[in-house]
């Protein structure tokens, strides 16, 4: 037992693991059990740069550098458009940090970071669901509350942690600070594991224990994941398909405060012309006339804060966010990687649904220049997917991004 161990018990592995809890929207941090994640972000930089530099081995393709110089400089450059907004200076170095952790993955096993990402989010999801259903039966309490980044309580309940828990409703967010995050997160590994390693328990795994964030966000994108890529499959896929119902009946089954939260959001609201589980459209109005004062350049990170305490509305988590933020200009770069991997669906079309599917994530769930998360595991797709590509044509290169 302790040989099969022995391979990850070093500082590679602990790199890894510690950028995945590092900060938000991790809860470690808030829980007491991690220092502010401001200190972890410089501590995880420095440890980073030192193994870099120690190995001495610089491999990041040329246009996934390019990538990240682009975004670094526009960054830059916000900085003094938006009249020294310090925000952008966090999102360059979530860049370098970045950076130093591809360079990383290519120093070793190719693809231990995505599988240790992998497993770290079945952890979370299976010890949540299992938890979520103990709960429910009313077997399992609150251990101890916090106090989440929005100053909402959280609960820990041992196997998981979550911000929703009332009236007979919880929702299982595994150690983040919302359902919505392990979900939005979890499409992520989903992806990453299709893409790259398609371990097939991994990925029943990731469907069926996502079902207990109860997210109508997952349920869109895990019905495009199936129409995606098993859509060849037809009527072998029917019995899955059912299985993923019923147990949405059954959680719903439990009491009507869950029915509501399945079922009920679903439902359309003919008052609002929307479905009743909408709840970003107001935020979205906000930010598209934000958005409209200053399409180009937007209105800066922080001035873009001031403004929505200035009008007592939360103005993100909805699409039109980045515009707001950063502009045009600034979307365009927050998704220049996606773009790139839209480039490669010439080589296979699993790189366009891996574009369609994470584009749909980031419209409920924008880019967010202080989560670490963000261009690490963006970036970390686009790398492999360029290498994976490479790989297959390596002996007759037919374009310019396989230089």
């Amino acid at each position: 037992m302790l040989e099969k161990i022995k391979p990850y018990m070093n500082i590679r592995y602990f790199l890894y693991f510690f950028s995945f809890i590092a900060g938000w929207p991790c809860v470690f941090y808030l829980i007491g059990w991690l220092p502010h994640y401001t200190v972890n972000y410089l501590l995880l930089f420095a440890l980073a740069i030192l193994f870099v530099v120690i190995r001495n081995e610089y491999r990041l393709p040329r246009p996934i550098t390019l990538l990240l110089v682009l975004q670094v400089v526009t960054w830059g450059l916000y900085v003094v458009i938006h009249g020294i907004d310090m925000s952008y200076f966090t999102r360059i170095l979530m860049l370098c940090i970045t950076y130093m952790f591809l360079e990383m993955q290519l120093s070793g096993e190719r693809l231990d970071f995505v599988k240790t990402y992998n497993w770290w989010l079945v952890f979370q999801v299976v010890a949540g669901t299992l938890g979520f259903l103990l709960v429910v039966a009313g077997i399992l309490q609150p251990i101890f509350e916090f106090r989440e980044m929005d100053m909402r309580t959280g609960y820990f309940f041992g196997l998981f942690t979550t911000n929703t828990y009332f009236e007979g409703l919880v929702r299982n967010a595994g150690f983040y600070d919302e359902p919505g995050a392990l979900a939005f997160w979890g499409m992520y590994a989903l992806l990453i594991n299709k893409l790259f390693v398609n371990n097939k328990k991994v990925e029943v795994l990731l469907i069926a224990g996502l079902i207990s964030t109860l997210s109508l966000a997952y349920f869109i994108q895990i019905a495009m994941y199936g129409f995606f890529f098993y859509k060849e499959k037809g009527r072998k896929l029917l019995p899955y398909i059912m299985a993923f119902i019923l147990a949405l009946v059954l959680i719903s089954s439990f009491n009507e405060r869950m029915n509501r939260a399945i079922f009920g959001r679903m439902e359309y609201n003919e008052e609002t012309g929307t479905i009743s589980g909408d709840n970003r459209s107001m935020m979205t109005k906000v930010c598209w006339d934000i958005f409209l004062e200053s399409p180009i350049i937007g209105q800066g990170a922080r001035h873009l804060i001031e403004i929505s305490q200035e009008k007592r509305v939360f103005v993100g988590a909805n699409p039109n966010f980045t515009l707001a933020c950063d502009g045009l200009i600034g979307q365009i770069i927050v998704w220049s990687p996606f773009f790139f991997l839209l480039t490669l669906r010439r080589y296979d079309k699993k790189y366009e649904w891996a574009f369609w599917l994470l584009i749909t994530g980031f419209l409920q769930r924008p880019y967010d220049g202080t989560q670490l998360l963000y261009p690490l595991m963006s970036f970390t797709i686009v790398l492999h997917a360029y290498l994976q590509v490479k790989n297959m044509y390596e002996s007759k290169p037919k374009t310019k991004y396989l230089a």
